[in-house]
């Protein structure tokens, strides 16, 4: 597949090459009067926080939506957003009891070569890694953790600093849980009361165990529940303790650093009147922030125009492709391009490893990038969306250092105890 170098837009049904300056015109042009949430726009995890951040501003500001969206998440949900107390370090790992392994063998991304490599190196830590011949055999975990929660709670075995404290709406959760029949749950992945038994005993009494994910293998109602189990078993934020969630690419986390959801702000913060006034503050401009159902709108067509932003060219949702081919205005925003998405404007992307900027990390600690070859194109991704950007009125942003110092404003330091520890 070649590299796209230029600008192409569809013309007669034919694309042409046109200049950059064009391709952001006919973005204005098309987009400037456009209604409130009639734009969709979504980005994949291989963007960094930077570009993430013009994505976002330029969505909410200039295109007038907060229909913005991610690839990596599309139908899964924001529940993938844990607060950073709660997730277990790299290194901490080297002093865990006991690695419990929820891997897909075939995925091979940064995040996930860094912790088998930890793994490989604490030879003498024993671990647990579902399905296998001699392990549980799960094929959906949510309801594998709601049933060893069940478990859990009708024999008396949660304890702990959140179960009688830190904890909230735990005795709603309690209550819920056990009005599930429990072999009901049991049977959703074929399991008997004793494989439970079996695997409960087991981290009941491991010194410092920690669930290792690869968060693909998860949906939404799995990830709750995993935290809710760690907070059970009073092992939520003890020392090389808990679960890690292994993040899809390279900057899965990044979307929600950046805000790429319509519940959230920059910084993972809820989208409410305080975090809305702060990006009008700090953006100059009103911003859209009514929530949106994107999978709803969807699956109704109800999209006039779609940006998406999709560097490396990874298979979009077909939802998506069905709307791009009913909008009346569509941008695609990748690297390399084989005409399978019917996009009204083409414009070219920068590659990971050709762009400056940060990377977060399954563990939310960010890492530059510092690229030796900055790559073939005319304008790299910064500045492409720092020119689409001011014909909208926003200031001109092309520097990453300027960009870290301007979303870094949105982070709240320390810990938001009223947002975490809930049961839900």
């Amino acid at each position: 597949m070649d590299r796209l170098l230029q600008p192409l837009l569809k013309i007669n049904g034919q694309y042409q090459a046109i200049s950059f300056e064009d391709a952001f015109q006919q973005i204005f042009g098309t987009c400037k009067d456009c209604s409130e949430n009639s734009t969709l726009v979504m980005a994949a995890g291989d963007y960094t926080n930077e570009e993430l951040y013009l994505i976002q501003r330029l969505a909410r500001t200039g295109l007038h939506t907060n229909a913005i969206g991610s690839f990596d998440y599309y139908n899964r949900g924001t529940a993938f957003f844990i607060d950073k107390n709660d997730i277990v370090p790299f290194a901490e790992l080297f002093a865990s009891g006991l690695f419990i392994c929820i891997f897909d063998e075939n995925a091979d991304t940064e995040s996930m070569r860094v912790t088998r490599k930890i793994i490989d190196t604490c030879e003498k830590t024993p671990r647990y890694v579902f399905n296998t011949p001699s392990t549980l055999n799960i094929s959906h975990y949510g309801n594998f953790f709601r049933c060893l929660n069940h478990y859990l709670l009708h024999e008396n075995l949660a304890k702990g600093i959140y179960v009688d404290v830190l904890g909230k709406n735990f005795d709603t959760y309690k209550k819920n849980l056990l009005n599930e029949d429990f072999q009901q749950l049991l049977s959703l992945n074929g399991l008997k009361q004793e494989d439970i038994v079996a695997f409960a005993d087991l981290i009941m009494h491991a010194d410092a165990p920690v669930f290792l994910v690869w968060e693909r293998l998860l949906d939404e109602r799995g990830i709750i529940e995993l935290e809710n189990l760690c907070m059970l078993l009073d092992i939520q934020a003890k020392p090389s303790t808990g679960f890690l969630n292994i993040k899809a690419d390279l900057n899965s986390q990044g979307l929600f650093d950046m805000g790429m959801f319509p519940e959230q702000s920059i910084g993972g913060r809820k989208m409410d009147d305080e975090s809305v006034q702060l990006m009008a503050d700090i953006f100059k401009m009103p911003v859209a922030s009514q929530p949106v159902n994107i999978s709803e709108r969807l699956a109704a067509k109800g999209f006039q125009q779609c940006l998406l932003f999709n560097s490396t060219n990874d298979s979009l949702p077909e939802e998506v492709r069905q709307q791009v081919e009913q909008c009346t205005f569509s941008v695609l925003h990748t690297s390399c391009w084989d005409g399978q998405c019917d996009a009204d404007l083409v414009l070219p992307a920068a590659l990971p490893d050709e762009v400056y900027g940060t990377f977060t990390d399954s563990t939310r600690v960010p890492h530059n990038s510092k690229p030796e070859n900055p790559g073939p194109l005319a304008l790299n991704n910064l500045q492409q969306l720092s020119a689409v950007s001011e014909l909208f009125g926003l200031a001109p942003l092309t520097d990453p250092t300027d960009i870290f110092l301007e979303y870094a404003s949105f982070f709240q330091g320390g810990c938001r105890s009223k947002y975490r520890h809930f049961f839900r």
